[in-house]
């Protein structure tokens, strides 16, 4: 047995113990010498720290009662005298048993594993003190395996990258080259790098969705360093990537710059502004002011870059026209006593412009007050109205033209009354015909001559009540949302209805429905109106009424094909009571000035093209909003 264990010992480089249970005697086996030595428990135990000791009495009397076979743990020694503690992994297993079976002497070997112990600490304090390292970091750490695999990454990147659960990329084997950043890198040609890198992680992840833990959308600026890991034979262990975000610090960078662009953009628009004030000042002639009361004088810049010319005040007072000294007087005597309140007065000056003509200066100032609210002194504009004033006096010249004007419109009165009584002496004189002698048979004709200028009288009458409403913007205008499609064969219909022309009527209607807000009152009377006139000019041929919505206005038009204008008829078609060439009037002769002025008034514009031979179109043109439209669909 000695044999045996000395083989065992020697080629393991293991020391070896037994112990006698019958005994209880400890038996200890030198593996530099061979030899044995006796120990009793206590002084076994001696050998051994206490807390260990016990262990092994507890794992032994384990054997003993055959709860286990064998066993394997670590001890520490007692401290030698230099206070050194080493460490053995202790191995028991049965040496002898006795005819019950019951084992009665133990074998227990010993390998001293204080180096690898201590190797095993220290790489655990230095684990630590990477792991304190790498996750209490102010930057971003990753750290690569050799096959380029993400093996640790702390809290820093995952804030940084909105990785909720780093261990889903470590599980998932994420590659350093998922990373856009990464991408032509060669892991193992890698040296010490240093890279910045700008990423719009929301196009990224749309394009080629390689990290999907990032949560992070926008772009983002990065910089990153990398930094290979090898051993004593240069061979790769992994890769350390330490980054920052420098998002918020480039974007104040450029904030910074162009705040800085801003500024210099400002300063040249501040100048421009001089310049330009400068030039307005200059061909409009007129000045800044500033009054002084404490040194009585009056201040005058033409340029705001240059110092003003100072003028004392009677120096001021003596250059204005004697008739209107009282208001000057009056003027700088409310400043010297630092009146509140604008001044504004206008002078005639005793200067004569290029055209002999006396100069009127109008002086437009307030009062200026510092931090206690005493006026300092007033500043305000000098202009040069001479102008103005001259213009008044023709203003009063062209009086006399309005009142001519006035005249002219007591004419248009006077052909109202003209047009007005016309049919007003046909119904009187049909009317008297009835007391006069006359056959049963001309009773009808006068009848209906009656009623035929009593509707004349009433359409006049009733649209020169709503143009004279129109001339005085009296038409309220309600614009709601409504469906033109549906409305304007309703209109078209009524307008041509009673007007007995034998034309054929054609509405052209492309839209199962029109959304569309306007004013369906006052635009449903312009189209009736023109429907109408159109059909009283053409007699016969075809009469076309249709409208198209294009380019956020709504076109509509009414052809004819007779009835056609001479271009001299067209071009004042709109005016009121107009008569064609042969002396004749369509309909009230007010129907194309209301038509016009309500489409104006509703902001639109209408027009004719006419020719006697081909007949005429008239086009409206109305600025509208469209909500919602559905287009017939035509049949093939």
């Amino acid at each position: 047995m000695n044999a045996q264990l000395s083989l065992i010992m020697g080629a393991n480089k293991i020391n070896a113990w037994t112990y006698n249970t019958r005994k209880d005697i400890y038996k200890f086996i030198s593996s530099q010498n061979q030899t044995e030595t006796l120990y009793t428990p206590l002084a076994f135990s001696q050998l051994y720290d206490r807390d260990d000791f016990i262990k092994m009495q507890n794992t032994l009397a384990a054997i003993q009662n055959r709860e286990i076979l064998t066993d394997t743990f670590t001890v520490k020694s007692a401290p030698d005298k230099d206070g050194t503690i080493k460490y053995y992994e202790i191995s028991l297993s049965v040496l002898n048993r006795n005819r019950q079976d019951l084992p009665y002497e133990i074998l227990g070997t010993q390998r001293d594993i204080t180096k690898e112990q201590h190797q095993s600490e220290e790489t655990r304090q230095l684990m630590l003190r990477y792991h304190t390292v790498f996750n209490s970091s102010l930057v971003d750490m990753v750290y690569y395996n050799a096959d380029g695999y993400i093996a640790d990454v702390n809290d820093k990147a995952c804030e940084t990258f909105g990785v909720k659960d780093p261990q889903l990329m470590i599980k998932r084997k994420m590659k350093m080259t998922d990373v856009p950043s990464y991408r032509d890198i060669d892991i193992n040609k890698l040296e010490h790098t240093q890279l910045s890198s700008i990423t719009d992680i929301s196009k990224t992840k749309a394009d080629d969705e390689r990290v999907p833990e990032i949560t992070r959308h926008g772009k983002i600026y990065y910089e990153a360093m990398l930094g290979p890991i090898r051993n004593e034979n240069n061979q790769l262990q992994g890769v350390i990537a330490a980054g920052r975000d420098i998002t918020e610090m480039v974007e104040s960078t450029h904030k910074q710059k162009e705040a800085g662009r801003l500024i210099a953009k400002r300063n040249k628009a501040i100048q421009r502004y001089i310049r330009d004030i400068n030039y307005s000042l200059k061909i409009s002639e007129t000045r800044l002011v500033n009054y002084y009361p404490e040194t009585h004088e009056l201040e005058i810049l033409s340029d705001l870059s240059e110092p003003g010319k100072r003028i004392p005040q009677l120096h001021a007072v003596n250059l204005v026209s004697t008739d209107y000294y009282a208001k000057a007087s009056d003027m700088i005597l409310r400043m010297d006593k630092r009146r509140r309140g604008t001044i504004s007065e206008t002078l005639r000056t005793k200067l004569t412009d290029h055209q002999g003509r006396d100069i009127y200066l109008n002086f437009n100032l307030m009062p200026i007050t510092n931090h206690a609210n005493e006026v300092t002194h007033y500043f305000g504009i000098l202009r040069n109205d001479t102008e103005m004033a001259y213009t008044e006096i023709k203003l009063k010249e062209e009086t006399a033209k309005a009142q001519e004007e006035e005249q002219l419109k007591n004419t248009f009165l006077l052909n109202m009354s003209y047009e007005l009584r016309v049919p007003l002496h046909a119904v009187i004189g049909f009317a008297e015909l009835f007391k006069t002698e006359h056959s049963l048979e001309d009773e009808p004709i006068f009848a209906s001559e009656i009623k035929k200028n009593t509707d004349v009288l009433l359409n006049l009458i009733n649209d020169i009540l709503f143009i004279s409403r129109l001339d005085a913007h009296m038409i309220e205008y309600n614009y709601e949302v409504c469906d033109f499609a549906i409305l304007f064969n309703g209109w078209c219909n009524h307008g041509w209805g009673e007007t007995g022309s034998k034309a054929k009527k054609i509405i052209n209607n492309t839209y199962n429905s029109l959304w569309v807000k306007i004013d369906k009152h006052n635009l449903g009377i312009a189209i009736e109106k023109l429907c109408a006139y159109v059909s009283l000019c053409a007699v016969e041929g075809f009469i076309k009424a249709k409208y198209e919505y294009l380019h956020d206005e709504l076109m509509i038009i009414v052809d004819s094909t007779d009835g056609g204008m001479e271009l001299e008829d067209a071009t004042k078609a709109f005016d009121r009571f107009v008569e064609d060439d042969k002396h004749r009037r369509i309909g009230t002769g007010l129907d194309l000035p209301i038509i016009k002025e309500l489409v104006e008034q509703m902001g639109g514009t209408i027009d004719v093209l006419s020719d006697p031979d081909k007949g005429s179109s008239f086009f409206i043109a109305l600025p509208c909003q469209m909500i919602n439209f559905e287009r017939k669909i035509e049949e093939i």
